[in-house]
């Protein structure tokens, strides 16, 4: 036993006296700005869509800062900007940890001599062809507009078209010779696929899906999505990702699912990438305003938030992130919705009898419902006891501006549906407890349909159906499974007769 302990001691001590020797890997950028006039410069870097101090220099005689540190700088696009206005001086990308840049104010790119990896030399002849470029397109465009040439608009298009043949020639000649550099990869993220000739379909024309197929196949040629550079690009990534995910996709859940996580495991285990392309899966499709997306987020925070693969979370992050999983993924389209035990507005009088609409101790509550069970269990007006091929349940509030509004409008939706011999209902469920004033309501626009409250708190409607704000409407069908949610009134109609059509 000794033995062992003594040679695990020393197996500790050797790492120990090996991490002291091994020399820290840290950064040191050392750069001249002649004629600068700031007296400290930010280097920055360009992170998903934001712009994030990296490191501070003070600026010496003669321009120069140095930029070190004891921590490696992250793989990307970085720039150095002045203190006194936030004046961005130059972008510059980062490969390695050391280099040397000397320019002056007077062009900063034409006058630059760089020491080290030669991708900062590419990246600076790249940045001086595209800028010209862009330039005489700008000068030839204003100078053929002044001449007020009837032909001019022709003129500034054939100008632009001849500058970009260039603009892409240079490029596709750049990433021939240097397939595997960085600038490659800030290339390719500007650029869009190259297409080949299109097949003809059978009926003559170009084969779209063949077309589309392609294009989506290609649209990530090149572009290392394991290399943490690759999202530290000014923009550059998250406009690709955007345009992929949100507008070359086909925007249905299944394929979100499966596109999505390919590029998760596309990352191969760069954290920082990985980390990006979760987040912004995530936040898009809670935030979408496009029906059925809630599965998507479902489905990542069952994949990567519950299995601890999201590391950059916290515990009460986390367990937020489930809570709203849990509460969302029985609620998905296809599911059957969760049942109902609602009081109607016969029975408001014996829940008001009892007081249990003034309880506000669970204790309390549940010792009068287990003493009345009998009794509260025939007032129940249960929403799978509704009979009809569509059930349309509404939640709303007599106080809710927007309900004041929509109910009324549903009520005609309704009437006009029934006249037409649809088999559709209405359960509509007040969300609060002020009953006179409910029933007010419902004499006044004289709601014919099934009214009902959550008298005697079975649930909870907020965590069973996720109502945080009113009105909200679910549609279901004779099964009572959910078909749409959360749409609006005007769209009940037209999405029943939708859904009749597809039926029969």
């Amino acid at each position: 036993m000794k033995k062992i302990v003594s040679a695990i001691i020393l197996i500790a001590t050797v790492a120990t006296l090996q991490a002291q020797t091994k020399p820290q890997q840290g950064h040191e950028v050392k750069v001249t700005i002649k004629g600068i006039k700031d007296s400290v410069c930010y280097l920055t870097i360009y992170r998903w869509e934001g712009q994030y101090y990296a490191d501070t220099a003070v600026v010496k005689k003669g321009g120069t800062m140095v930029f070190k540190g004891n921590k490696p700088l992250e793989k990307g696009l970085y720039s150095i900007v002045g203190g006194k206005k936030n004046a961005l001086y130059f972008d510059l990308p980062v490969t390695e940890q050391k280099f040397s840049i000397v320019t002056d104010t007077a062009d900063i790119y034409k006058n630059m001599k760089i020491t080290g990896p030669t991708v900062n030399e590419d990246f600076r002849k790249f940045v001086i062809f595209m800028s010209t470029h862009y330039k005489e397109a700008y000068d030839f465009e204003q100078e053929t507009k002044k001449k007020k040439d009837p032909d001019s608009t022709k003129l500034i298009r054939e100008n632009k078209t001849k500058h970009f043949d260039e603009i892409k020639k240079y490029q596709k000649d750049y990433l021939t010779a240097n397939p595997n550099t960085y600038l490659s990869t800030i290339i390719r993220l500007q650029s869009d696929v190259e297409m080949p000739p299109i097949p003809k379909a059978s009926n003559g024309r170009k084969d779209s899906s063949w077309e589309y197929n392609y294009y989506l196949q290609h649209y990530w040629d090149g572009i290392p999505l394991n290399d943490e550079g690759t999202v530290h690009t000014n923009k550059l990534f998250s406009n690709k990702l955007k345009t992929f995910y949100e507008k070359t996709l086909i925007q249905s859940p299944d394929t979100l699912i499966k596109y999505g996580d390919w590029l998760a495991r596309q990352t191969q285990g760069d954290k920082e990438m990985f980390k990006y392309i979760v987040y912004y899966m995530t936040y898009t499709s809670e935030s979408s305003k496009i029906m059925g997306h809630d599965a998507v987020f479902v489905h990542l925070i069952n994949e990567y938030y519950r299995t601890g693969k999201a590391y950059w979370m916290d515990e009460k992050q986390t367990k937020k992130m489930l809570e709203r999983g849990d509460i969302l993924e029985p609620l998905l389209l296809g599911n059957k919705a969760p049942e109902m035990n609602m009081i109607d507005t016969t029975g408001a009088k014996t829940i008001k009898k009892l007081g249990m609409d003034t309880i506000t101790s669970s204790e309390r509550l549940t010792t009068v419902f287990t003493d009345n069970y009998a009794a509260l269990q025939k007032l129940f007006v249960p929403l799978y006891s509704i009979k009809a091929d569509y059930t349309v349940v509404i939640f709303w509030d007599v106080d809710c501006g927007h309900c004041q509004k929509d109910i009324p409008k549903l009520k005609e939706v309704y009437d006009k549906m029934k006249a037409d011999g649809k088999s559709v209902e209405v359960y509509s469920v007040y969300t609060h407890f002020e009953v006179d004033k409910w029933k007010k309501f419902i004499r006044e626009h004289k709601l014919n349909w099934v009214n009902v409250y959550n008298g005697v708190h079975l649930i909870d409607l907020k965590v069973k159906f996720d109502i945080y704000s009113t009105p909200v409407i679910y549609l279901l069908d004779k099964n009572k499974v959910i078909k749409a949610k959360r749409i609006g009134v005007e769209q009940v109609e037209d999405v029943i007769n939708n859904l009749s059509r597809i039926k029969s």
